[in-house]
């Protein structure tokens, strides 16, 4: 069996000076996120993957170091 994953752009957080995207990644019909990714919008380097909560600014710093 196979499952849809839609992913959609949720948010553009400001950290430090940086833009990061976090995407929502929704599987079939459902309106809530299965799971969150977040990417550095400058360059879409990855800097979570699968993150099981919406992350937070403290999140993201904590992910930067």
């Amino acid at each position: 069996m196979q499952t849809d994953i839609h992913v959609r752009t949720i948010a553009i957080l400001a950290v430090d000076g940086e833009n990061y995207e976090v995407n929502g990644c929704y599987q079939g019909q459902q309106r809530r996120a299965k799971w969150y990714n977040v990417f550095k919008s400058s360059d879409h380097e990855v800097h979570a993957d699968h993150l099981e909560v919406f992350p937070s600014h403290a999140d993201i710093r904590k992910l930067l170091n």
